[in-house]
């Protein structure tokens, strides 16, 4: 008789928060000014690809990521505008996307907006309710498969250690 395996692929429940930040600045001088602000060591990887309903091309948004050890929480700093698009259509005024993966507590959270806030230039920092996203599973899972593409990447060019191994 044949066996029957399951597998629990919802076994862990995922954190995640959304923080919405509106500045004037390109990405690269922001994520120099919220490394040097508040001690990240956010770092440039591949635009991360999305394919947009009704086109045949992907388009890039600008992504970096950032591991913080010490506090089992994992940053991914996203464009939210291509050339022609907005990746988070609800959020259409903010011009990067903040998703912290890990459980972030309240007081941390309000000392993180609270930071990024008073970055010159930073015209706002909130954090974007999960539910006010419709498709914030498809958010997630592309950022997913590009942090999955950017490890084989690493592994394919002989890298030696892992890419979401960079702390502070």
């Amino acid at each position: 008789m044949a066996r029957k395996i399951l597998l629990d692929v919802h076994s862990e429940p995922a954190y995640f928060t959304l923080i919405g930040i509106s500045c004037h600045f390109k990405d690269y001088r922001f994520t120099h000014l919220l490394n040097k602000e508040l001690g990240f060591s956010f770092a440039k990887e591949t635009d991360m690809s999305v394919y947009i309903a009704g086109r045949k091309d992907p388009s890039g948004f600008s992504f970096y990521q950032f591991r913080d050890e010490d506090n089992f929480l994992h940053f991914s700093l996203i464009s939210n505008r291509s050339e022609e698009f907005v990746l988070v259509p609800e959020a259409r005024q903010v011009d990067f996307i903040l998703v912290v993966e890990g459980e972030l507590k309240k007081n941390r959270l309000n000392m993180l907006l609270k930071g990024i806030s008073s970055i010159q230039n930073v015209l706002m920092a909130y954090e974007i309710k999960m539910a006010a996203v419709k498709n914030i599973e498809n958010l997630l899972t592309d950022i997913e498969l590009h942090l999955m593409n950017l490890r084989k990447e690493l592994k394919t060019r002989g890298g030696t250690g892992l890419l979401l191994e960079r702390s502070k």
